[in-house]
């Protein structure tokens, strides 16, 4: 006897869609089923274009490439919040001493 006769029969839903109705079929046909519609669809899958870097440098350069623009006074966003507290009183203390130089309070160093 074939060794899936002798197996026990499971059975999954099969949902048809042109009837409309559910009936049992049994586990053993399906995997049949798929097996034989995978053998007999073998077809290989197209190929898909990775990248191209063509024409890139042309278009970079139409504009002319720049240098990114740079501010004055960079962020000091991020930075150690103590080296900040210093920095806050070093340019008021530098801000005093360079107003008291101008008045002749204090000698330039």
């Amino acid at each position: 006897m074939h060794q899936d006769a002798l197996a026990p029969v499971t059975t999954r839903l099969l949902v048809t869609t042109d009837r409309a109705q559910i009936r049992p079929v049994p586990t053993s046909a399906l995997r049949q089923y798929h097996k034989a519609k995978s053998t007999t669809t073998t077809v290989a899958m197209a190929k898909s274009k990775n990248s191209s870097q063509h024409n890139q440098s042309k278009k970079n350069h139409r504009n002319g490439i720049k240098k990114p623009k740079t501010h004055r006074y960079p962020s000091l966003k991020g930075t150690d919040p103590k080296f900040r507290r210093n920095h806050r009183h070093a340019l008021h203390g530098t801000m005093r001493a360079l107003k008291e130089v101008k008045e002749g309070k204090r000698d330039a160093a």
